[in-house]
């Protein structure tokens, strides 16, 4: 039986300062204890027997009782003191081993960092020594047949042993380090121990700001094309499959988790990239916006706005790096769609998104303006958007390193952190990251809607109070890169 982990708030985190409040309470009720125990004592007392006195003052079944109430309140004092101090020396080793392990972390990306050439070199070796006669080979096949033979033998080389590596719940624990402290790892590879000095101020995700800022230092050494943003032009599309003058369709209520994974946008460059239910009435509405993943794979802006550099600015947005970022092209694309599809201001939305739909889907929850009442990010590395008081499902599967690109991210009490692991994955150079699939994402979302855990059936809930059963009016929205002018001028185009 394929089993799911569930977690609250991403990584383990401990409040201390909560452990020290109630440390401090539990102590002050042990000191009310202790009064208390006192005054049942002096009245045990004073009901004592008096040699002088007519006799006893109270019967001997009084005095028992409360002779063992004093005994029992002055246990009860002695216990909450015991746990009020056992609560503050909690706090304290959560912070010095949080402090240990986070030391632990930074040294190793490091060290990764310091020893990554080498192990490039030692592997490029290895793998030269191991395939010496091959390639030697190789290299004289690819005289006579224009180097198809090379390309033929490094692409088995690839899928042997490159594409397994990738999908490495190991390697991804690396990519997962190594995002969250980008700095030091880069400092490693550098050789400069300062990286760990000022690492320490800095917290996750940085990799994206620096991948940004390497870019443009490129570009400008070289003069080559860096990531950048641009304006992004939304127009409405007909639904996929439909008639030419229909410009929506009507749909039934998703079911669960698994229904709302269905329906979200797949398809090429020119393919919708949202998907937006309306459920009830213009004026008061209740919404649902599913988002597709990443359509264009290249670092340079193209036509697709839900790109590579469209995905570096959406994760630099939740860095904690005093610097400038552009707005995603896919953020903008989600919010000028639900503008003009007709989301007002207060009315309740659910997004889910797949991939770089999923960090869309996290950085709206993380905004109090946008009405999102619950999010669902699939393979989106969703864990470093602090989403406050949102709720947020937070997908991931343990061979899948998209996630992992964010770091380990913050910790947020209302985000609800499920992982799989799907065991053996076959990879290929048709599908790198076969466990990053929206495919294998959707067979995740059935097994959490299976599920009978508190946590995951009140997210369920949420969902179904926002479509209470009801047919939904649906809409598809596609964007593209476009100049300033073009943009301005023709806004808020396409099917009628």
């Amino acid at each position: 039986m394929v089993e799911l982990s569930v977690s609250d708030g991403g990584t383990v985190a401990v409040e201390t300062d909560a452990l020290r409040r109630e440390s401090a309470r539990v102590v002050g009720a042990a000191h009310l204890l202790a009064g208390w125990a006192a005054r049942v004592g002096a009245l045990h007392e004073r009901t004592g027997f008096d040699p002088a006195g007519p006799g006893e003052l109270a019967p001997p079944a009084v005095r028992a009782l409360l002779d063992s109430a004093r005994g029992r309140l002055a246990v009860a004092a002695m216990l909450a003191e015991v746990l009020g101090d056992s609560l503050a020396a909690s706090a304290a080793d959560y912070e010095r081993a949080d402090h240990l392990a986070e030391t632990g972390r930074r040294v190793a990306a490091f060290a990764f960092g310091l020893s990554a050439p080498p192990l490039a070199f030692a592997a490029a070796s290895g793998i030269a020594v191991a395939a010496g006669p091959s390639m030697i080979a190789s290299g004289v096949l690819s005289l006579t047949d224009g180097g198809a033979g090379v390309e033929r033998r490094w692409r088995r080389l690839l899928e042997g042993v490159g594409l397994p590596l990738l999908s490495d719940p190991a390697f991804v624990a690396v990519v997962r380090a190594v995002a969250d402290h980008a700095d030091e790892f880069a400092g490693g590879l550098r050789a400069d121990p300062s990286a760990l000095i000022v690492g320490d101020a800095l917290e996750a995700p940085e990799n994206a700001h620096l991948m940004l800022g390497a870019a443009a230092a490129l570009g400008t050494i070289w003069r080559m094309p860096v990531p950048h943003e641009t304006p992004v032009r939304v127009d409405r599309v007909r639904p996929p499959g439909a008639r030419d003058g229909q410009s929506s369709e009507a749909a039934a209520a998703p079911r669960g988790i698994g229904g709302l994974a269905e329906r979200i946008p797949t398809g090429g460059t020119t393919a919708p990239n949202v998907r937006i239910e309306r459920y009830g009435a213009l004026g008061d509405a209740r919404w649902v916006v599913y988002v597709g993943g990443t359509r264009d794979f290249g670092m340079v802006p193209a036509d697709q706005p839900v790109d590579m550099s469209s995905n570096l600015h959406g994760v630099a947005a939740a860095s904690s790096i005093p610097a400038p970022a552009a707005t995603s092209g896919a953020d903008r694309l989600v919010r000028d769609a639900m503008a003009q599809a007709g989301v007002a201001a207060g009315e309740p939305v659910v997004v889910i998104g797949h991939s770089a739909g999923g960090i869309v889907a996290a950085n709206l929850a993380a905004e109090p303006e946008a009405g999102v009442v619950a999010a669902v990010s699939l393979g989106g590395p969703a864990q470093q958007v602090d989403t406050g008081r949102t709720p947020v499902l937070a997908v991931a599967h343990a061979e899948d390193l998209v996630p992992a690109t964010g770091g380990s991210g913050f910790a947020c009490a209302q985000r609800i952190d499920v992982g799989r692991r799907l065991g053996d994955v076959a990879p290929s150079a048709a599908e790198p990251i076969p466990a990053h699939a929206l495919r294998a994402y959707r067979e995740t979302a059935d097994l959490i809607d299976e599920s009978d855990d508190p946590r995951l059936a009140g997210f369920r809930d949420i969902l179904d109070d926002v479509t209470r059963g009801e047919p939904a009016e649906v809409t598809f929205w596609r964007g593209r890169r476009t100049p300033a002018a073009e943009t301005a001028a023709g806004a808020g185009g396409g099917v009628p």
